[in-house]
């Protein structure tokens, strides 16, 4: 009790420090952002470090809990953490660089500096891979399919092997923004090729030695001891528990080791360029490029360009088990923020906002609160349009229904809860900060729903009753399926009136669930209870020959072919 009691005088302290209209003076931050780490972890525990620098001087910077439990180790500024994403930004650099020398074009096919790769149905530039608009899965996904547990021993040339193997784009270049470490990886490939040089060597020589980055590095081996280097940890049962692998030796996507130190170095070059120029950082800073379809691409060279309350921010968050990082840029007012922990309860990107908080209040613009719901009285009939099952794009259904003077949603496993009206067309729930409305069409009708929650609409469509298959013709999907670029199969079993595709152990070992169930929507096309819509195809002669999975994240239109 006592704890909580301070935590929440603290939280008050940081609250009103927050809502001055004056920036606060440097003894004050330091204060202030002890306050907000004290907020979230205790001085015995796995912790972190943090700087702020403002105008190019470092105002604040600190290490904070220990690093190694076992042995009790503290951190310090010099003390190594696995950056994960945060990696990518040095292996956009590095392309930059190349690029001012006049070694490489980032709208070449990459197929020039990388002849081995598969023959795509469409050209991939190096701008491509470096804004995730490629259509290059993303290896981590890949991994999941192809049953390579994500803790195995794994190489960059393994990496490269992989892309190579998964000769299938998500989509067509440029029509789409997804997430790809596999297209990361390539560039750091394009490095060498271009460069002659190792990755590692490249960074070294090109960015690390000329800012003085001495203790940054690419973990290539187990040969190697790497001093000071973290442990990462996560909280089970309220103790911690180290996670962190240090098994994957690819490089481009992530496996950099940086410290405080080094990072902050790195931060100055970044508003004060001393290796690079400014040319480059502009361009860093700065959304350049739209999709085929107009729409505009937040990610640059390894950062996204966003807008929090009000104010520019060039940032990139970083994670892997037991390690968490964000490294956010405010270029309009010289701001940088770091933050590196190997405490993998604390939210990264929470931290750093709070800290914003802290120097740019007044700057910041207004948050309106939202109004909250009110319920109103609304007869029960009039809910009655509104009936019945609808469909959500990743496959998920829910359904509407009145029990009495009550109306319910009934989720998946049966999970039900009431649902009060605050319009017309629109209803919330008390247990959760969700809320739906219903779109009615003229004369009444009812066939979307959007979904309401964490600040995004969801669309949903009503479904249309169809005959259920008879059991015979749904026995005609069960056989063994394999995904022929992986060699992973895929059995899909009939049982007791119901299909079910059986999935590797990764899928188990990693999220949970070894198998996924079928519910027939239509035709040949099924939802499936965790990874989204798919679809079984056939041959010429009409027979099943395959089947699809639509959308899984980071890896899309997923085809399978029967054995």
């Amino acid at each position: 009790m006592k704890k909580l009691i301070i935590s929440i005088m603290l939280a008050n302290v940081v609250l009103w420090a927050s809502s001055q209209s004056q920036t606060l003076s440097t003894e004050n931050l330091s204060e202030k952002i002890d306050s907000l780490m004290a907020l979230r972890q205790n001085p015995e525990e796995p912790g972190g470090v943090i700087a702020v620098i403002l105008d190019n001087k470092v105002l604040h910077q600190k290490a904070y809990g220990i690093s190694d439990m076992e042995k009790g180790t503290k951190i310090d500024e010099n003390t190594l953490f696995d950056l994960a994403s945060l990696a990518k930004q040095f292996t956009a650099f590095a392309i930059l660089i190349l690029e001012e020398q006049g070694k490489l074009d980032l709208d070449t096919d990459i197929r020039q500096y990388l002849p081995e790769l598969p023959k795509y149905n469409y050209t991939i530039t190096v701008r491509h891979l470096l804004q995730h608009t490629s259509g290059i899965a993303s290896t981590d996904l890949l991994r999941l399919f192809a049953d390579m547990p994500l803790d195995m021993e794994w190489s960059h040339n393994d990496e490269i092997e992989l892309i190579k193997k998964y000769a299938q784009l998500n989509f067509e270049p440029n029509t789409s923004f997804v997430y790809s470490n596999g297209g990361y990886s390539l560039l750091a490939s394009i490095v060498e090729s271009v460069s002659g040089m190792h990755f590692s060597e490249f960074l070294s020589e090109n960015i690390f030695e000329p800012l003085g980055m001495n203790s940054s590095l690419i973990y290539l081996s187990h040969e190697h001891e790497i001093p000071h280097l973290a442990k990462g940890y996560r909280t089970v049962q309220d103790n911690f528990e180290h996670v962190s692998s240090v098994n994957d030796f690819s490089y481009g996507s992530g496996n950099v080791l940086s410290s405080l130190n080094d990072m902050i170095r790195w931060g100055q070059n970044l508003t004060a360029a001393e290796t690079g120029n400014w040319e480059m950082t502009e361009r860093i800073f700065n959304k350049y490029n739209t999709l085929e379809n107009g729409d505009s691409l937040n990610y640059t060279y390894g950062f996204y360009v966003r807008s929090h309350r009000g104010l520019k921010v060039v940032d990139h968050q970083g994670g892997v088990p037991g390690f968490t990082n964000l490294l956010a840029i405010y270029p309009d007012e010289k701001l940088v923020i770091i933050v590196m922990l190997n405490n993998q309860s604390i939210v990264s990107r929470a931290m750093a906002n709070s800290i914003a908080g802290l120097l740019l209040s007044d700057k910041f613009a207004p948050v309106e609160p939202e109004k909250p719901k009110v319920e109103i009285m609304l007869a029960t009939e009039k809910a009655e349009p509104f009936t019945g099952t609808y469909r959500m794009e990743d496959g998920m259904e829910m359904t509407f229904a009145i029990d009495g003077d009550e109306f319910f949603i009934i989720l998946p496993g049966d999970n039900k809860l009431r649902l009060f009206p605050y319009s017309e067309t629109s209803f919330f729930m008390k247990e959760a900060e969700v809320a739906v409305s219903f779109i009615q069409e003229n004369g009444g009708v009812v066939n979307q729903m959007i979904w309401k929650q964490h600040g995004r609409d969801n669309y949903a469509s009503r479904v249309v009753e169809t005959e259920p298959l008879p059991l015979d013709q749904l026995a005609l999907f069960a056989g063994d399926y394999s995904q022929s670029y992986l060699g992973t199969y895929y059995p899909v079993i009939f049982e007791e009136g119901n299909l079910k595709v059986i999935l590797p152990d990764t899928f188990k070992r990693y999220l949970g669930f070894d198998s996924i169930q079928l519910s027939h929507i239509s035709d040949d096309l099924f939802a499936t209870d965790f990874l989204g819509m798919m679809e079984f195809t056939r041959n010429e002669s009409g027979q099943v020959s395959g089947f699809k999975l639509f959308d899984v994240g980071r890896l899309k239109d997923i085809r399978f072919e029967r054995k």
